[in-house]
């Protein structure tokens, strides 16, 4: 077994959840040691990090300082190490999926430890990114689930190819982006975007199933399901823990878009915080209408030779395929409710 470098700072809080995790049935495990840099220190009883080295301030000589680690993966080959890092950064992207950590190139390299001199002066080989305790949650429990594993992969794909931060979604800030761009590279990239978080939802088992002979609606002008496609997609969702009662927000802000006008059936009502202005018109769906939602964009908008709508794809049609790809990923890991409560000082 080899010790390779991952590069990534991890809190004392982290550290110690990474103690409780178990790979023992994988062909790599999770460590940790004293970061070589001598930049990132925790305060007592805090979790504010600064890099500069200890002390880097005058009144900082009577707080009490403790040095962050490093995360480093042990595997058999550099291949496996590699493999591991990819899945963890997915998990990160799980907890928050910001533009800024999607971007981040991430990489292992062989362990020495006569590389600390040379690190001490390499500052910028190190990150310090949120959620990384996460992201090591995750790759406990996914490393031996095929699916989950192939959709996690997806769903980093669509990010890398047109993303924004769920920050940028919050009703307070209204309509944050142009529905339209002239480019067709953007054109492209927002389609393949939604092909490939709907092809998370695909790898997952949780595509409604419907044919010719077997009809998704009665009637989808009304939206009215047929019930047997309904109760099987419905079976299906209940297995991860999402029920009948259970609730997806789909985000509409601005005017219409040709996209939206184009949506049959037309499902939802509003959303609780449709009160922050015109702009802002989500709405409430269940679980199989967000997905019909989604399937909509992919096989009538997104895939096979471009229509004439494609063009019109807005950044929120790929936010709202994304956003249902990582809440299925999560409840089929059962890690929802974890993701939820990651920042709560008993959580872990």
């Amino acid at each position: 077994m080899t010790s390779f470098r991952t590069y990534l700072i991890i809190n004392l809080k982290d550290s110690k959840l990474v103690d409780t995790l178990d790979f023992s049935e994988t062909n790599f495990t999770l460590e940790y040691r004293p970061e070589p840099t001598n930049c990132y220190y925790e305060i007592e009883k805090g979790e504010i990090h600064y890099t500069g080295g200890k002390n880097l301030f005058e009144d900082s000589s009577d707080r009490i300082e403790y040095q962050q680690n490093e995360l480093i993966i042990t595997a058999e080959n550099e291949d496996i190490a590699e493999n591991a890092l990819s899945l963890l950064k997915g998990g990160i992207l799980l907890a928050f999926p910001t533009p800024s950590t999607t971007l981040i190139d991430l990489y292992v390299s062989e362990f020495k430890e006569t590389d600390s001199d040379f690190y001490k002066n390499h500052t910028n080989y190190f990150r310090k990114i949120e959620n990384i305790g996460f992201g090591c949650q995750v790759l406990e429990k996914i490393i031996d689930n095929r699916e989950c594993c192939y959709a996690l992969e997806k769903y980093k794909v669509s990010l890398e190819l047109h993303s924004f931060s769920p920050h940028s979604a919050d009703p307070m800030y209204g309509q944050v982006f142009d529905h339209y761009d002239y480019k067709k590279q953007t054109h492209t990239r927002s389609a393949f975007a939604i092909i490939s978080a709907f092809s998370v939802i695909e790898e997952l088992g949780l595509e409604i199933r419907s044919s010719a002979k077997n009809p998704r609606f009665l009637n989808s002008e009304k939206g009215e399901w047929n019930p047997k496609v309904l109760d099987n997609i419905e079976k299906r969702l209940n297995n991860i823990g999402i029920d009948k009662s259970s609730t997806f927000d789909w985000i509409f802000r601005g005017d219409k878009t040709e996209v939206e006008k184009d949506f049959k059936p037309y499902f939802g009502y509003d959303s609780q915080w449709t009160k922050y202005g015109e702009s802002v018109r989500d709405k409430t769906l269940t679980f199989p209408e967000a997905i019909h939602n989604a399937s909509y964009l992919r096989n009538f908008i997104a895939s096979h030779k471009f229509k004439e709508l494609t063009e019109f794809i807005s950044p929120y049609d790929v936010f709202n395929v994304q956003c249902l790809a990582r809440k299925l990923i999560l409840e089929s890991l059962g890690m929802w409710e974890t993701m939820l409560g990651r920042h709560k000082k008993n959580s872990g």
